[in-house]
């Protein structure tokens, strides 16, 4: 996977969030209807999550 700066004048995918998208998540031989449209603040949420995540499995 690769994240890059969107250069479209989109709205974020994911959920009700009405944000422009400011990064793009795509994923290698996929097509482009595959690629994932966030805005900073949920690739921040996400980012949050995913460490939360990932300590809880590395703590057990």
């Amino acid at each position: 996977m690769e994240l890059i700066k969107c250069k479209y004048r989109i709205r974020c995918e994911l959920g009700a969030c009405g944000r422009r998208a400011a990064y793009t998540l795509v994923m290698p031989r996929a097509g482009l209807r595959a690629n994932v449209h966030i805005c900073a603040e949920c690739l921040g949420e996400i980012a949050v999550l995913g460490g939360e995540a990932l300590y809880k499995e590395s703590t057990v």
